[in-house]
């Protein structure tokens, strides 16, 4: 049940405009990385790790989306496919 007394409010740029929202973006950032410095990919063969910060722009996380798209099953498990980064490769 929501709870009246609280007001959600979608913006863009929140992490800016917001101090509570860039606090809580960069703990997720932090966990993420933590998570990916452990994660193993369940797909058998061998996927390297060195797959950048993982931002649109990061030259080095869509060389790794090249380096391991497999041209019947996509990417790997870890990716999302619904990442504009990867249906932009996909489409390419």
């Amino acid at each position: 049940m929501r709870d009246p007394n609280i007001e959600i409010v979608v913006e863009s740029k929140a992490d800016f405009n917001f101090p509570v929202v860039s606090a809580a973006s960069i703990c997720a950032k932090v966990t993420r990385d933590s998570v990916l410095a452990g994660w193993k990919f369940p797909e058998q063969k061998e996927i390297d790790t060195d797959f950048g910060c993982g931002y649109p722009g990061d030259p080095k996380a869509k060389q790794w989306l090249k380096r391991h798209l497999d041209t019947t099953f996509g990417f790997p498990t870890l990716v999302r496919f619904s990442w504009k980064t990867c249906y932009s490769i996909l489409e390419d």
